[in-house]
């Protein structure tokens, strides 16, 4: 049973940052990054969730996963903007 949750926190994470990629064009963000880091992000979201709400099965695991997977994003989305050259 705990590898079917870490493969959906992972899925979710996944999801999230595939969804992530299209919405921000930014230079730098592929397909395949964003499966990834969000894929990362939200297997460390899920694991801190069933940590912090260890009752909850499914809705505490979930929304740290959802939210490991955005915050994962944001860091890799300004750690682009810092390298790329700016066009002003």
């Amino acid at each position: 049973m705990a590898l079917v949750l870490l493969l959906s926190w992972i899925a979710v994470g996944a999801v999230i940052g595939a969804i992530l990629v299209t919405i921000w064009k930014s230079r730098g963000f592929t397909m395949a990054w964003g499966i990834i880091v969000g894929g990362a992000g939200g297997s460390a979201g899920g694991l801190i969730g069933r940590m912090v709400f260890p009752e909850s099965v499914l809705v505490g695991p979930i929304l740290g996963a959802v939210v490991g997977a955005v915050l994962a994003m944001l860091i890799g989305k300004a750690d682009t903007d810092k390298q790329s050259p700016s066009t002003v």
